[in-house]
């Protein structure tokens, strides 16, 4: 998936509607349970983490045995924070709670991603 958004099919308008549907979504989710602010960050700062990772395993030479493990880590890593905030989040519409935390990582890959590539403005 992620190697998708990185690539030239994915145009701006694509990513356009999933960031408008992910909102959506998030807010429609906020309207049946409120996350909290706290975990809010928290999930942006995963979006952007994960961005971070996926960027260190283009650089790298594709050989290495680095490749291979930041790719295992930006895997495994937003599965396991989210199974870890899950299990700090109330217990009352936790599934709800959990589509809000996967939908603000989501939403802090798509800003930071978007944000990086973006059209550069000349003078």
């Amino acid at each position: 998936m992620l190697d998708f958004w990185y690539s030239e099919r994915c145009t701006r308008q694509v990513k356009l509607i999933v960031s408008i549907m992910l909102c959506i979504a998030i807010y429609y989710c906020s309207s049946i349970a409120k996350l909290s602010p706290l975990f809010v960050a928290i999930s942006l700062a995963i979006g952007i983490a994960l961005h971070v990772l996926k960027q260190l395993s283009l650089k790298i030479l594709a050989s290495s045995i680095q490749v291979k493990l930041l790719k295992i880590l930006t895997a495994l890593f937003p599965i396991f924070a989210l199974a870890i905030m899950t299990w700090f989040l109330p217990k009352q519409d936790l599934i709800y709670l959990i589509l809000q935390c996967f939908g603000f990582m989501a939403l802090g890959f798509i800003l930071i991603a978007n944000y990086e590539n973006r059209a550069k403005r000349t003078d």
